[in-house]
């Protein structure tokens, strides 16, 4: 499966949460692991947090993650941040959503922290109107696995067993550094996608048809039949072939 990822705020105006602990670092180093993790199951990452410098707006920051995600097309978004309310005043973890698909990974996924942190559940969140929730072409959630201005979520931080929590509730695999049990992983539901042809400077349509190529922000070259079937040329890497019906039913495979 090919993720996309953004580790929040981090830039000019775009500033995350402090309290007992702070959003912008600790999103960086659980999100690293987890990102880590789902390589080591051989699915293919892009980070989609702008950079530091140069300091961006709010909008600017946004755009930018949204933009960069859909110009690579991946099946799955994720959004790493840390919650904050008032001092003390909330706790337990969540994850954000803005469609079905998006719901039953964040199900799993809020289900998986809890377990593993021993923090209150508050389950999956409808946010439709969270800007990357909104505008990327993918599914993707939002993880707010604690509260950073709550002592006793904070002191219940473990970068390992969380890191580990995410992963699992995606793939239904447990990559524990701690445990070598094997797992079965969670049967998923593929994601239904629009039968229309994307328009834009990297797509080139056959005319007359509705199959059509595109140039990735990688640098690889898609070659489509559409948008859920497609094959992926890669420079210096094995091809990558990916299918779906659009009910229910696809997945990806690297050719050798």
């Amino acid at each position: 499966m090919i993720i996309t990822y953004d580790f929040g705020h981090g830039t000019g105006q775009d500033r995350g949460a402090s309290g007992y602990r702070n959003e912008e670092k600790d999103c960086r180093e659980y999100g690293a692991l987890a990102i880590k993790k789902l390589q080591s199951l051989g699915h293919t990452c892009y980070d989609c947090t702008p950079a530091s410098s140069p300091a961006l707006t709010l909008g600017q920051s946004l755009a930018y993650r949204v933009n960069k995600a859909n110009s690579i097309g991946s099946q799955l978004h994720l959004c790493m941040h840390v919650n904050a309310f008032q001092t003390d005043k909330a706790t337990g973890c969540e994850v954000e959503y803005a469609s079905a698909a998006g719901q039953a990974y964040a199900d799993r996924v809020s289900s998986e922290i809890s377990t593993a942190l021993g923090l209150t559940n508050r389950g999956a969140k409808s946010q439709p109107g969270l800007y990357v929730l909104k505008y990327t072409n993918m599914v993707a959630i939002l993880i707010e696995p604690f509260f950073c201005d709550n002592k006793a979520d904070c002191d219940k931080y473990n970068v390992e067993k969380l890191a580990t929590a995410i992963v699992k509730g995606i793939t239904g695999i447990d990559t524990s550094t701690q445990t070598n049990a094997s797992t079965q992983p969670i049967v998923q539901t593929a994601p239904t996608y629009e039968e229309t042809v994307p328009t834009g400077p990297n797509i080139w349509q056959v005319p007359g048809m509705p199959f059509y190529i595109e140039l990735r922000a990688d640098g690889d070259m898609a070659i489509h039949l559409d948008r859920g079937n497609y094959i992926v040329i890669r420079k210096g890497g094995a091809p990558e072939v990916y299918w779906n019906n659009n009910q229910g039913a696809g997945g990806s495979k690297r050719l050798f």
